[in-house]
């Protein structure tokens, strides 16, 4: 009896420790779960269709939620996309034989129940830190032999604000602001004290567009704030403002225009009525 508990409690570390494998491939035995191989997409508002596939070397985090609660081991891995699959950096299994929920989570360092906005999304690798995204599914595997592949369609949780500005000299236009949003709920922080975000600017030589994920809510007034040098190096901020209250949603873009009229030797100022921002289109992202 002793030299059965001995050998049982000499291999536990042996399993235990493929569970932290970087080899995706582990070998499971007839009396042990299987491991969870990954297909994700993500879901376009108001479409049925599958919007756009993953980027190459995206990093999801998925969680057996069942096999948390269970306090087993493999509950857990991060999920790597290679352009056409997904490769585990740890090992995930299945509950055998009774339902098992999953939650899923893009970026891989966020919270599947709240996000820290990034306030600083002023380059295309920031803005994309900021497109929290999550999934949650519950599904059985009969039996050992059925097949292990978890289906996964992400929806996203931001919404997308762009504004393109036309008629003035665009590398004056240093940066560009969002306001924070009201939204109910605590779902939601920014990592900045005057919660504002620093937005993506993409130019030509006539126009500026800038570019951020904010978090879903409704939004009056100024809706950022523009940032604007002249040619002795002054600067000065204007207020872009809506002409309405707006409610934003996950899930859509809302692109929104303004134009700016310049001054010789000055900085670009506003016309008539130019810090009202006229909203040209939603659509899903």
């Amino acid at each position: 009896m002793n030299i059965t508990i001995k050998t049982l409690v000499a291999l536990l570390p042996l399993f235990i420790t493929s569970c932290y494998n970087d080899d995706t491939t582990v070998t499971t035995n007839p009396q042990q779960d299987r491991v969870v191989a990954v297909n994700a997409g993500i879901t376009r508002e108001g479409n049925s269709t599958t919007g756009s596939a993953f980027a190459n070397n995206d990093k999801i985090l998925i969680t057996n939620v069942t096999r948390k609660d269970a306090g087993l081991i493999c509950n857990s891995a991060v999920f790597t996309y290679d352009g056409s699959s997904w490769t585990s950096e740890g090992t995930l299994l299945w509950s055998t034989g009774e339902e098992n929920t999953f939650q899923a989570v893009y970026p891989s360092t966020a919270s599947y129940s709240s996000f820290t906005v990034p306030s600083d999304q002023s380059d295309a690798d920031k803005l994309k830190s900021a497109d929290w995204m999550t999934c949650e599914k519950t599904v059985t595997l009969n039996n050992l032999t059925a097949a292990s592949s978890l289906n996964l369609e992400f929806k996203r949780k931001m919404a997308m604000v762009v504004v393109e500005i036309t008629g003035a000299n665009v590398s004056t236009l240093n940066s560009l602001k969002f306001e924070w949003p009201s939204f109910e709920g605590n779902d939601y922080t920014i990592n900045s004290a005057d919660r504002k975000i620093i937005a993506y600017k993409t130019s030509t030589e006539y126009d500026a567009t800038f570019s951020a994920l904010i978090p879903p809510g409704t939004k009056g007034g100024a809706l950022c704030e523009l940032e604007i040098t002249d040619s002795d190096t002054n600067t000065d901020t204007k207020s872009l403002t809506l002409g309405s209250i707006q409610n934003f949603e996950a899930g859509k873009k809302y692109t929104f225009q303004c134009s700016l009229t310049s001054q010789p030797d000055s900085a670009p100022t506003r016309s008539a009525s130019p810090d009202n921002l006229t909203l040209v289109s939603v659509e899903p992202m």
